[in-house]
């Protein structure tokens, strides 16, 4: 899905759009884990197409890719944290709930440096695909 923005900034082969969350958020996929706390919010995305800032632009995200990446950052200490839990419950349950929350530490760590790693990959970023409006046109 395409939704228009503004670019705000660009660095190299990246650019910030701005985006009116009012009209962009209606349509996508991860509105439920994503709640901006201005009227507007910007993302990096990959700028192939050679905007500048100022244009106006479209902006696709592959589908599917922003939840799953959530889920799996979301997900991994909750899951961590269950394991810990199960494995530990075979001696007692103060043994379960320390190897719990140490699965759970251990899960956001690797979340941590997850989401790091999935920060640098262009595969991940949302893409600007069309130039509506150049600057000053």
């Amino acid at each position: 899905m395409k939704k228009k923005g503004k670019v705000i900034a660009v660095d190299g082969s990246r650019a910030t759009i701005c985006f009116d969350s009012v009209e962009t958020c209606e349509r996508c996929e991860a509105k439920k884990y994503c709640q901006p706390s201005a009227p507007d919010h910007s993302v990096i995305a990959e700028n192939h197409i050679g905007a500048k800032a100022g244009d106006e632009v479209y902006v696709e995200q592959t589908p599917g890719i922003g939840l799953a990446a959530a889920s799996l950052l979301f997900g991994l200490p909750v899951v961590l944290a269950l394991i810990g839990m199960i494995v530990g419950s075979r001696w007692n349950e103060l043994r379960a709930l320390i190897l719990a929350v140490i699965c759970f530490a251990l899960g956001l760590v690797i979340a941590k440096l997850l989401n790091n790693i999935i920060a640098r990959k262009s595969a991940f970023l949302p893409r600007i695909t069309e130039i509506i409006e150049r600057e000053g046109s």
